[in-house]
């Protein structure tokens, strides 16, 4: 995605005066989207069955549980019964979308770790509601930079996303708007906030997945007995093992909740840079402790929200 210089990015920059860039650039988390799998965290090999959640250092020294939980599973197998994968995924990624065409809303915690450049990024944990008319997303940090918010509404405030850091740089700057697709934005992130949330991951895949699956390359493989975030999920693998023009990534993997009927997690792996080699994680978005359809209202998306700390200080 091309990152815009102009002068609107210019004129936030003059806005921010000698905070550093980086402070802002997880300002705007972005959900998923589209993604491929393949083995964990960290470019290292996929946990064993039934392995702690990962963690990571603190600031403080201590660790942070939880950052990257990980589906669980000690009775996981291959689905040998499905005589089209093929087929059985795009038909299993279609009742996703009529299941997502019922929800109005939904809250959840959501947990993203992307690579930027050669730098696979520590996991982002934050609070997350979203709805789906008029597209509304609002995030609150839990790790790291705890208490960072910022709200995307479509339609209103110009397009533009209103955030505050924490800390001395809340004081320093106040609260911001920014273009959502601004440098500002985007540096350290795959995704503007404008495509967060799980009805896009949806439609990302969709897209995907009908122009690929076709091919006589794809390997997808279903596998069932996972359970992620305490709840029973089944894991659709699909694998390109030659690169080709068409091809978005080597491979994806896609969880779908079985009670909610829709994806909970996805990670994308880069193409293997050698020959044997597995390749690199890309993209890791999951969503946990999803309520679905909690009747959120317009409060919910207004950075004047009293339970919110969008003010200057």
């Amino acid at each position: 995605m091309t990152r815009p210089t102009n002068a609107r990015s210019r004129a936030e920059g003059g806005r921010r005066g000698s905070i550093p860039r980086r402070r802002w650039a997880a300002v705007l988390i972005v959900a998923g989207l589209w993604i491929d799998g393949q083995p964990r965290a960290l470019g290292g090999p996929a946990p064993e069955e039934g392995a702690e959640p990962a963690r990571v250092a603190s600031r403080s020294g201590g660790t942070v549980a939880g950052t990257a939980a990980e589906p669980r599973s000690r009775t996981a197998v291959v689905d040998p019964a499905i005589s089209d994968p093929a087929a059985a995924a795009l038909d299993a990624i279609a009742r996703c979308q009529r299941r997502f065409a019922e929800i109005k809303d939904y809250r959840c915690k959501f947990i993203k770790r992307e690579r930027i450049g050669d730098t696979l990024n520590p996991p982002h944990i934050m609070q997350m509601k979203v709805r789906t008319s008029p597209k509304s997303v609002y995030f609150k940090f839990d790790y790291p930079n705890k208490g960072r918010e910022a709200i995307y509404v479509e339609g209103r405030n110009k397009g533009r996303v209103v955030a505050h850091d924490v800390g001395f740089f809340k004081v320093l700057a106040g609260t911001m708007n920014l273009d959502p697709n601004g440098s500002t934005a985007m540096e350290d992130c795959r995704h503007p906030i404008t495509e967060a949330g799980i009805g896009s991951l949806i439609e990302s895949v969709a897209y995907h997945w009908d122009k690929e699956l076709g091919s006589k390359d794809a390997r997808i493989t279903f596998k069932s007995g996972l359970n992620f975030g305490g709840r029973p999920v089944t894991m659709i693998e699909s694998v390109h093992p030659f690169k080709r023009p068409e091809f978005k990534h080597h491979m994806v993997r896609l969880y779908i909740d079985h009670g909610h009927g829709i994806p909970v997690r996805i990670e994308s792996y880069d193409w293997p840079k050698h020959p044997g080699a597995a390749g690199e994680l890309l993209e890791e978005y999951s969503y946990i402790d999803i309520a679905v359809n909690p009747g959120l209202t317009d409060s919910d998306f207004d950075p004047s929200n009293r339970s919110y700390a969008f003010g200057r200080f």
